[in-house]
């Protein structure tokens, strides 16, 4: 029997799939779950550097579709010809599809357009899928492919728990078929046991915040969200917003521009489809960081190592506080060629205060 081994952060998600593919058939393997503090490390060893990954016998696969697929085959849920299959395949696809779609508006870094994208979400894609997938368990007796049990099933539900975190809902409540597809999964005693005995998960709702997002910015008891609006207040309260309505608005110009230029990278960074990734990084790294970092340069060196108004503002401290950020998602060091920004950065860390909180703030994850 092949050794085997789960890769995966403490989350459902993409991995549960597989737990619940090698519990089926019964197969032993190694639940190996990586701290975010650990990642960093063993990052560079996963193929394209991501999780999950399968080890078989020592070789480290990815992309989870493929696994699960691979699994299947191993467990014998299956088809029995290429037409079986290939009906199977059109189904985990269409599973595959809907939490992509799902998944790039619980992803959108940006609030606003969050908000605009869910409205189409809620009211059109998600209603869509689940009546189409709805009548495919309705046509297949509770299943859904081939009238019987197959992988198809097992991808569905083992995911549902990460889509239902994704929507904040549950997606099959009103889809008695799909409910039914949910049962007979979860009634077979080997995926019975491993839910039993799965370790707790990350995956949790945070009710409590506004928007059930962070940051969370708490005065007097009182809890707002919104990251600029709370740079913006706080700025105020220490003296480095502007002295008069002209240069607020100076100030907050540079910022919306730095947001314009995290929110570019961050879209990209986010971007689940690995194809579609790829082809978005050669855009982002030859014209869109090239770009800003330039025009944000030059604006530096007119204003003496600052950002805005030839003095320190809350400009520089953004810029600054979010730079680590930034670096992480592009994985470089984005002011290596860029002096002036680098004294941007330089000034804002020779801050005494800013110095004490670096100094002593907890050690965390970029």
């Amino acid at each position: 029997m092949p050794d085997y081994k789960v890769y995966y952060f403490n989350v459902k998600a993409l991995g549960e799939p597989l737990r619940f593919l090698l519990s089926y058939g019964n197969l032993p393997f190694d639940d190996i779950r990586i701290t975010r503090e650990e990642w960093p490390a063993l990052k560079p060893t996963m193929p394209m550097g991501q999780m999950p990954v399968l080890s078989v016998d020592g070789k480290k696969v990815h992309q989870s579709v493929a696994m699960s697929r691979y699994l299947a085959k191993q467990v014998g849920l299956a088809g029995a010809d290429d037409w079986e299959n290939l009906m199977i395949d059109t189904v985990v696809d269409t599973v595959n599809d809907f939490r992509l779609k799902i998944a790039v508006v619980s992803y959108e870094p940006d609030d606003d357009v969050k908000q605009k994208k869910l409205v189409t979400l809620n009211s059109e894609v998600i209603p869509f899928y689940l009546e189409k997938l709805d009548d495919i368990a309705r046509e297949n007796n509770g299943h859904l492919a081939l009238s019987k049990l197959t992988w198809a099933d097992i991808y569905f539900v083992a995911i549902l728990d990460y889509l239902n975190y994704m929507t904040k809902s549950d997606l099959v409540a009103n889809h008695p078929n799909l409910q039914q597809v949910v049962d007979n999964v979860t009634s077979i005693d080997s995926i019975r046991a491993w839910i039993d005995k799965r370790p707790e998960t990350e995956i949790c709702a945070i009710p409590a915040m506004p928007m059930g997002q962070m940051p969370v910015l708490e005065v007097d008891g009182k809890r707002v969200h919104q990251s600029l609006a709370m740079c913006r207040y706080v700025a105020r309260q220490i003296g480095l917003a502007g002295a008069n309505p002209v240069e607020e608005l100076q100030v907050d110009a540079i910022v919306d521009t730095i947001n314009d230029f995290r929110l570019k990278i961050a879209i990209v960074a986010y971007e689940p489809d690995d194809t579609v990734k790829e082809k978005k990084m050669i855009t982002l790294n030859n014209e869109v960081i090239p770009f800003y970092l330039t025009k944000l340069n030059v604006i530096a060196k007119e204003n003496d190592g600052h950002l805005v108004l030839g003095k320190t503002t809350w400009a520089d401290v953004y810029f600054a506080g979010i730079l680590d950020y930034l670096n992480y998602l592009t994985k470089t060091n984005l002011l290596e060629n860029f002096p002036n920004l680098q004294q941007v950065v330089n000034n804002v860390l020779e801050n005494d205060n800013i110095k004490a909180y670096i100094a002593k703030r907890p050690v965390t994850e970029v």
